[in-house]
């Protein structure tokens, strides 16, 4: 696999690439892709990529989605009787699904047609919902470009979330673009 090295090298060839205005929303989103065992890494290392983007002309936000769940469930006034029947919070996933995807449109308003918005801890979404549902429901909002940071792999055009899950074809653009083992 990749190593962080690699992954920044191939996040740089990509920005070398110009952006077109018409891009189709899949497009506009970039998938890197690396081993679960490396996410500590690329989140302990997201500023080189800053950096990266700073360096190419491009503008640089971040939203970690780690948290969004504990934050979401903990706000709602049923919490405490869920917290007591926990069986219970799978009849609300729905909710979750559409507020976290509120979340991510909220920041990519933030963001302009020259900017990159970086998605961090989707792996924080295993078991509760799919990246690829997030992902759909908010790529017709992406202004310049949505980086979902995807512990997991992509072969042949298929994402597999930490390589436990039946993968999907997603239309996003791959980094690195081809297959690595």
């Amino acid at each position: 696999m990749s190593t962080v090295e690699d992954l920044l090298g191939a996040f740089r060839e990509r920005l070398r690439v110009p952006w077109r205005e018409d891009e189709a929303p899949d497009g506009r989103v970039w998938m890197l892709w690396y081993a679960k065992e490396h996410e500590r890494r690329i989140r302990g290392r997201l500023g080189e990529f800053r950096l990266a983007a700073a360096h190419a002309g491009k503008g640089w936000h971040e939203l970690d989605l780690a948290p969004a769940f504990g934050e979401w469930v903990a706000q709602q006034r049923w919490f405490e009787r869920a917290a007591k029947l926990p069986g219970t919070l799978s009849t609300v996933i729905g909710q979750f699904e559409t507020a976290n995807a509120q979340r991510v449109r909220d920041a990519l308003d933030a963001t302009g047609p020259n900017d990159i918005l970086a998605l961090t801890g989707v792996a924080s979404l295993f078991g509760l919902t799919r990246a690829q549902d997030l992902i759909a429901k908010v790529a017709n909002a992406i202004p310049g470009r949505l980086l979902v940071t995807f512990p997991g792999v992509h072969r042949d055009g298929i994402y597999r979330m930490l390589d436990a899950r039946d993968g999907y074809n997603y239309l996003a653009v791959p980094i690195p673009s081809e297959n690595v083992v």
